[in-house]
C-alpha cells in the first residue's frame, strides 16, 4: 500500500531510526511481490523492453536465497494475491501510467517493466530453492507481519507500511547480499549507524538500487584460515533493522497513534487531498524549506502536532475537518490499521506448520520492546524545526500571500488529481476480518500453495480481470485478446462448481437465466487510456468441473472449441512423444498459430531455438552472458577444443552422433549432448544475447510490431498455464526460465527475417557445431508442421524467395533510374558554363574558388 513520503523521511535520519544489524541463524519473512521486482530492476535493467529475460533473473533469485542459507537463515516467502475493492481506482490510475511508458518504449531507457510471467518464474525459483512459500488472498502486508509476530523475526521488505507495523523491519535498501564472516565472541553492542553507513542508506534510496550485487564467499589464503582455524566462526549479512519504538521514543508518538499518521500521509486507499481543510486550518501551512520537499515538511509537522494529542483528541480533529462521506472510510481504515497491528490471526504459519517438514527450526520467543528514550527523535524535530522557522522568518512578509495562494493551488491541484479516489465508500469486504471467509475452502487450497495465479482472487470476489500490459503494438488490440476465451473457460469454470448452490445462476423477470459475466479492464486501442469491457458468459462448460477430482479433459476442450481448424485428437496424441515440460508449452505453440493474425514461422523459428538453447546449454554448462568474462573463463577450453575439430576436418574425419545414441528417441539424447558442443555454440551465440548496438544509435529499428506476436505469445502460455494449475496440473508446468528469453528471441528473429532458407542457416551457422541439438531443432520444428496453419507453412520459403527477388528487382530499377537521369542531365552541371566562356587563354578555372575569376 504504502505510506507516502515516509521512506524518503527516514532514509534522511538513518542514523536515527535505523540500527545495524548483523543477519544470521534465524527466520525471514519476505515480502515475495515486493523482493520480486526489486531484483528483477537491478538484474535485467533495459532488457526488459523486449519481453522478459527470464534466465537472468531466475539465477538471481536462486543465488540470493543460497546466499540466504548460506547464513543458516530460514525465509518464508508471501505473495500478494487479488486487490481489494476499494483500490481499484489506484489500480486504475497506475495502469494508464504503464501504458503511456509503453507507448513510448525506447529500449535504451533505463526504464523497467515487468514481464508478464515475472512472479511465476520467481516462484518456481523459490521452490527449487526448498524454501517455504505461499499465495495470501490479498495483500501480504498484514499476514507478513503477523507470521513475523509469532515467529519474533524480522520482514524483509521495501514498503513504507512496515515502519508503522508492530514488527521488526528491515528495509530491503539496506541489505548487502554479500556473506561476511565474523569471530564468535559475545553478542555485539548496540550502536548507531555511522555517518558512511547513514550516506550509504540515503544514496541508495535516492537511486532505487536494491541489489547492487550478489556475491558468495571466496576461499581464502592458506596464511588466513590457518589463523582463522583456532576460532569459531559465523556467517552473517549486513543489514539495518527498523523497530516501531524507533519511531514512537518516549512521549514522541505512541503506537496507537500511528495508523492515524499514516492515513494523514496518504496512501492507496484514501487521497491526501482528503485532509486539505484539515492542513490549512487545523494544523496551519507546512511552510517553506529549500532544503526539505512539501511531504518531508508535512511529516515533521505531523509528528509535532500528534506529540501533544492523544489519539482520540487528534482522531476527532481530523474527522471534523472531513467531508461526512469521507469520515466513515477513515474510521474504517483506522480501525483496520489498529486490528492489524496486533493481530495474531496467522493463515500462513497453519500452512507452512500442514505442508512443510520441520517447518519452524527457529523459534524465538518474544523479546521486549526496546527502551528508546526518543531525546534523538525529539532533538532532531526540534533542529528540524528551528531551521525551518529561521528560514520562514525570512521570507515571511514578503512572501505571505503567494505562500497562501501556492497553498491553494496545490490544494485544488489535489483534489482534481484524486477527486474519484475521494468518493470512495466503505464496502462490504471492510467490515469481515479474516478475509479467507470469502472463498470456498477448495479455492483457499488451491490458492495457498501460488500454484495459481493472482488474478484467480480478482476473478472469483470481484468479477473482474486486470490485464497487464505487454511491450505491445498500440495500433493493434492488446497482446491478452488472443487467450481472452481461454480466460473466459477459466471464469465459467470457477462459477459452474459441480454441486454448489452458490453458484446457480439468477433469473431475470420473464425467468430466463442471467448469463454471468465479468468486466475485463484493458488498454484502450491507440490512446493512453484504460476500458471496461463487460464479458457475458452464455454456455456453460462443456464437462462438469468437481475442484476435488478435476477432470483434464477440460484442456481438450478449449482446443475443440476455440482451435477448431486443428485435429484435436491428433494433437493430444501426438504430444506424449514431447517432453513433459514442453507440453503445455507446446499446446500455447499450436493455438497461438492458429489465431494470431501477426505470427509467422520466423517466430516459430526463433522460439524453438531460444528453447533449444536454454534447455541444453545452460543445463550443461554455467551460465554466462558476457562475452568477455566467458573467453576469460572458457577461452582455454574453446582454443583446444576448436583446434581439435579444426584438425579432424583437415584429416577429413567426419564428426557424428554414437551409435549407442542413435538407438534413443531424440529427446533422450538432450541429455548426452557434450560439454565442447554447448561451449562452442554458446561462444557463437552469447552476443545474440544483448542489445543490438543500433539501438543505442537509431532506436526506431526497433519493432514493437515483432513484439506484439511473442507478446501474444506469452499471453496465451500465461492463461492456459492458469487453467491447467486450476485443474491440479494435468500437464507440467512450463518453466519460462529454460524457454524464453526475450532479447536472444528477439535478435534471433531479427537475425533470420532476411535468409532464404532458415534450417540451412541454422544447421550451418547457429548449430553448426552440435548435431544433436540441431536434431532436436528440426524433430521439435517437424512436430509443430502438421499443426501450422496451412497458408503460414507452405509460404515460408516461398515468401522469403519473393522478398529476396524483390529487393533485388528493386534495387536493378534504383540503378536504372539513376542512370536515365544520368543520360538526360550533363554529370557536370557547370559544363555549359565552361563552353561559352570567353576567356579561352585561362588554362585552368577552378570553379571552387570564388576568386578563381579575378584579375591581377
Amino acid at each position: 500500500m504504502g505510506v507516502r513520503g515516509l521512506t524518503s523521511y527516514i532514509a534522511q535520519r538513518a542514523e536515527i531510526y535505523l540500527k545495524p544489524y548483523e543477519l544470521h541463524n534465524t527466520s525471514l519473512v519476505i515480502d515475495g511481490d515486493n523482493l520480486a521486482c526489486n531484483l528483477y530492476k537491478d538484474v535485467t535493467g533495459s532488457y526488459s523492453a523486449f519481453g522478459g529475460d527470464y534466465d537472468d533473473f531466475y539465477r538471481a533469485v536462486l543465488q540470493f536465497f543460497r546466499v540466504l542459507a548460506e547464513c543458516e537463515i530460514r525465509a518464508y516467502v508471501l505473495m500478494d494475491g487479488g486487490y481489494e475493492e476499494r483500490k481499484l481506482r489506484t489500480v486504475g490510475k497506475r495502469l494508464r501510467g504503464k501504458i503511456a511508458v509503453i507507448k513510448k518504449i525506447n529500449p535504451c531507457d533505463s526504464i523497467t517493466l515487468f514481464p508478464l510471467h515475472l512472479k511465476e518464474v520467481f516462484v518456481d525459483a523459490v521452490r527449487d530453492c526448498g524454501v517455504p512459500v505461499m499465495r495470501c488472498v490479498f495483500e501480504a502486508d498484514d499476514e507478513l507481519a503477523a507470521l513475523a509476530r509469532k515467529l519474533n523475526c524480522p520482514v524483509l521488505s521495501y514498503d513504507s507500511d512496515f515502519y508503522i507495523h508492530n514488527v521488526k523491519y528491515i528495509p530491503l535498501i539496506t541489505l548487502t547480499v554479500r556473506v561476511l564472516t565474523k569471530r564468535q565472541k559475545e553478542q555485539p553492542r548496540d550502536r548507531s549507524l555511522r555517518r558512511h553507513e547513514v550516506k550509504h542508506v540515503a544514496k541508495r534510496t535516492k537511486a532505487n538500487k536494491i541489489l547492487s550485487a550478489i556475491t558468495t564467499p571466496t576461499p581464502t589464503a592458506n596464511g588466513t584460515a590457518k589463523s582463522v582455524k583456532s576460532f569459531k566462526t559465523y556467517k552473517y549479512l549486513d543489514c539495518c533493522i527498523y523497530r516501531v519504538e524507533h519511531l514512537c521514543g518516549r512521549g514522541t508518538l505512541s503506537a496507537e497513534k500511528l495508523p492515524l499518521f499514516a492515513a494523514l500521509l496518504g496512501n492507496d486507499y484514501i487521497a491526501r487531498s482528503a485532509f486539505s481543510n484539515f492542513f490549512a486550518v487545523g494544523m496551519g501551512k507546512a511552510g517553506r524549506s529549500r532544503k526539505l520537499k512539501k511531504q518531508q515538511r508535512r511529516i515533521r509537522i505531523i509528528l509535532q502536532w500528534l506529540r501533544d494529542q492523544t489519539a482520540e483528541s487528534a482522531l476527532e480533529k481530523v474527522l471534523s475537518r472531513l467531508k461526512k462521506s469521507q469520515r466513515d472510510s477513515l474510521v474504517s481504515q483506522v480501525q483496520a490499521a489498529i486490528s492489524g497491528y496486533s493481530n495474531e490471526l496467522c493463515h500462513a504459519y497453519d500452512f507452512f506448520d500442514r505442508h512443510y517438514d520441520n517447518a519452524f527450526p527457529y523459534f524465538e520467543p518474544a523479546s521486549e520492546p526496546e527502551d528508546d528514550d526518543g531525546e534523538e527523535d525529539a532533538a532532531d524535530l526540534t533542529e528540524g524545526s528551528s531551521e525551518e522557522q529561521e528560514e520562514e522568518e525570512e521570507q515571511q512578509q514578503r512572501d505571505d500571500k503567494d505562500g497562501e495562494s501556492q497553498q491553494k493551488e496545490d490544494n485544488a491541484n489535489d483534489d482534481d488529481d484524486d477527486e474519484e479516489e475521494d468518493e470512495e465508500e466503505q464496502s462490504f469486504d471492510d467490515t469481515i476480518e479474516d478475509k479467507t471467509l470469502l472463498f470456498p475452502q477448495w479455492f483457499l487450497d488451491k490458492l495457498y500453495p501460488a500454484t495459481l495465479p493472482r488474478y484467480f482472487v480478482d476473478l472469483m470476489h470481484l468479477r473482474k480481470y486486470i490485464n497487464n500490459p505487454q511491450i505491445e503494438h498500440f495500433p493493434y488490440h492488446d497482446a491478452n485478446a488472443l487467450a481472452l476465451p481461454i480466460l473466459n473457460y477459466i471464469f465459467a469454470l470457477l462459477h459452474h462448481v459441480e454441486g454448489k448452490t452458490e453458484t446457480e445462476r439468477q433469473v431475470d423477470a420473464q425467468g430466463q437465466p442471467v448469463p454471468i459475466e465479468f468486466t475485463y479492464l484493458t488498454r484502450a486501442l491507440r490512446v493512453t487510456n484504460v476500458r471496461y469491457y463487460r464479458q457475458l458468459i452464455e454456455k456453460a462448460p462443456a464437462h462438469p468441473f468437481v475442484p476435488s477430482q478435476p477432470d483434464a479433459v477440460h484442456l481438450r476442450a478449449v482446443f475443440e472449441a476455440f482451435v477448431p481448424h486443428t485435429n484435436v485428437t491428433q494433437l493430444f496424441e501426438q504430444l506424449e512423444l514431447l517432453p513433459s515440460d514442453l507440453q503445455l508449452y507446446f499446446l500455447a505453440i499450436v493455438y497461438w498459430l492458429h489465431r494470431s493474425e501477426h505470427c509467422d514461422m520466423l517466430h516459430l523459428h526463433a522460439l524453438l531455438i531460444c528453447l533449444v538453447v536454454l534447455r541444453t546449454v545452460d543445463v550443461t554448462i554455467p551460465a554466462e552472458r558476457d562475452p568477455k568474462d566467458f573467453q576469460q573463463r572458457f577461452g582455454k577450453i574453446l582454443k583446444q577444443e576448436r583446434a581439435k575439430r579444426d584438425s579432424e576436418a583437415a584429416e577429413g574425419v567426419k564428426r557424428d552422433i554414437k551409435p549407442a545414441l542413435l538407438a534413443l528417441p531424440v529427446p533422450e539424447r538432450m541429455a548426452h549432448v557434450p560439454k565442447s558442443d554447448c561451449f562452442l555454440v554458446q561462444e557463437k551465440l552469447l552476443p545474440h544475447f544483448h542489445m543490438q548496438e543500433i539501438f543505442k544509435k537509431k532506436y526506431d529499428s526497433y519493432s514493437t510490431i515483432v513484439l506484439h506476436s511473442f507478446a501474444e505469445f506469452q499471453s496465451v502460455v500465461y492463461q492456459l498455464n492458469g487453467l491447467n494449475a486450476l485443474l491440479d496440473q494435468p500437464l507440467s508446468s512450463p518453466h519460462m526460465n529454460r524457454l524464453y528469453c526475450g532479447a536472444f528471441i528477439y535478435n534471433l528473429y531479427d537475425l533470420l527475417r532476411n535468409r532464404i532458407d532458415v534450417r540451412y542457416h541454422v544447421e550451418h551457422f547457429l548449430l553448426a557445431d552440435s548435431r544433436l541439438m540441431f536434431d532436436f531443432y528440426c524433430y521439435l520444428f517437424d512436430w509443430c508442421a502438421p499443426f501450422v496453419p496451412s497458408w503460414k507453412l507452405h509460404s515460408e520459403v516461398d515468401q522469403a524467395a519473393v522478398k529476396a527477388a524483390e529487393k533485388k528487382r528493386l534495387k536493378k530499377q534504383r540503378q536504372a533510374a539513376r542512370k536515365a537521369a544520368a543520360a538526360v542531365d550533363p554529370a557536370d552541371p557547370n559544363e555549359e558554363m565552361l563552353n561559352k566562356t570567353d576567356n579561352d587563354d585561362d588554362e585552368f578555372f577552378d570553379l571552387n574558388n570564388k576568386f578563381c575569376g579575378l584579375k591581377v
